[in-house]
């Protein structure tokens, strides 16, 4: 009879099996490696939930633990993705998913599920929330030269000029395909961090975005947005950026549009958070670069 347990470090060669059936040609060996990588400090050696029938992983999920705080007090995340179970073991779909969200302390996230999952965690207490996202273009314009903010990319400027939180966040991103910006203005400091991830365009045209995951003064970013972006795409050499319409706070830039593909939704458990509490920070898109 199968079990469920915890996943550990050491079983990720037998769970990558099970990860190759989500048939993403563009994620290697090591980008899912890093679902079993200790980045925050808080995982203690458990990765998420495995289901396992005599020597053979047959269903898991994924959970990248983390500390926020939010309104000045101390939240505790758990992103859950990547949950597959192989077809003939679905009847322990549900118990595997009951693991994660066991423990009612914890808000938890899902920020990539298929249809099928959100109607199912909708069903379960989960809150919706907007993912769609928006391509912002760079622009070249006056009020992007005028602008006096100053833009720091190079990661030591960056790293000696934050503290605290931010200094985390910086800490525990540091993936090859991570970037860290901080906007400093006269109204104050802006940290941003983002990936540079591909993008298929038409057919099998790839091009390199900017796929923000944090916003740290949501004010800050949209008002200095013109030269942040123009100076993004050329210190990333990516084509545009994309950022979660939600976290920009109803800012619509003029040089910006929808992602094609319709609306896009995720899930939340929480008493404590609200949807804009909720970024890309310590989530499979942000380890996974997709």
């Amino acid at each position: 009879m199968p079990i469920i347990r915890e996943a550990r470090g050491d079983d990720f060669e037998r769970v990558y099996p099970l990860l190759l059936e989500f048939k993403n040609p563009h994620l290697k060996k090591e980008h899912w490696r890093q679902l079993f990588v200790d980045h925050s400090g808080l995982q203690n050696d458990h990765f998420g939930w495995v289901l396992v029938d005599g020597d053979d992983v047959v269903g898991f999920v994924s959970t990248i633990f983390s500390e926020r705080t939010i309104r000045g007090e101390t939240v505790r995340l758990c992103n859950l993705s990547n949950w597959i179970v192989k077809h003939e073991y679905r009847a322990y779909s549900l118990a595997l998913h009951a693991r994660v969200i066991a423990d009612r302390s914890v808000a938890v996230t899902n920020l990539s599920p298929t249809p099928h999952v959100l109607k199912l965690i909708e069903k379960l207490g989960f809150t919706l929330m907007d993912k769609s996202e928006r391509i912002i273009l760079p622009v070249v314009t006056g009020r992007s030269f005028m602008d006096r903010c100053e833009i720091l990319t190079e990661p030591g400027a960056v790293e000696g000029a934050i503290e605290g939180e931010r200094l985390r966040f910086f800490w525990d991103h540091q993936l090859p395909h991570h970037h860290h910006i901080l906007l400093r203005t006269r109204a104050g400091d802006c940290y941003v961090m983002m990936n540079r991830s591909f993008k298929t365009i038409r057919g099998n045209l790839r091009l390199p975005f900017a796929r923000v995951h944090h916003i740290g003064a949501p004010d800050i970013f949209v008002r200095h947005l013109e030269k942040l972006v123009l100076r993004v795409a050329a210190s990333l050499k990516v084509v545009a950026m994309t950022v979660d319409d939600r976290m920009l706070h109803g800012v619509v830039p003029w040089h910006s549009f929808m992602r094609p593909g319709g609306e896009r939704k995720a899930a939340f458990r929480s008493t404590r958070l609200a949807a804009e509490d909720i970024d890309g920070l310590y989530t499979e898109a942000v380890l996974l670069n997709y």
